[in-house]
């Protein structure tokens, strides 16, 4: 199997270095670095319904909690959006950045 490539989509890498704690990325970074290698991620992971087909997210629950959000095609992982949050479900303004990133990618 070969290695999968890690595209960062429109500012998902800001977030990524700006909005998540420094455990929260090296948790991450891990998780995504197994996922290149064909891996399973040691992270929590589930599919985020209705955000785009094969969408999944990283967890790391906690006070605030951390998600990446993902999603694998043609042998990319793409990076959607890396957030934190204080209240149960995703706002709506992180599942528009979700939305609007996901349609970005070919």
């Amino acid at each position: 199997m070969s290695k999968l490539v890690l595209v960062f989509v429109n500012g998902a890498d800001d977030e990524f270095k700006k909005d998540l704690s420094r455990q929260a990325q090296e948790k991450f970074a891990t998780d995504l670095a197994m996922m290149m290698d064909g891996l399973k991620p040691l992270s929590d992971s589930k599919p985020m319904s209705g955000l785009g087909k094969g969408v999944l997210e990283l967890k790391k629950n906690g006070r605030p909690a951390y998600r990446c959000v993902y999603v694998i095609r043609n042998g990319t992982i793409y990076v959607l959006h890396a957030f934190s949050k204080t209240s149960n479900g995703t706002s709506k303004a992180n599942e528009t950045t979700i939305k609007s990133r996901y349609k970005s990618i070919p």
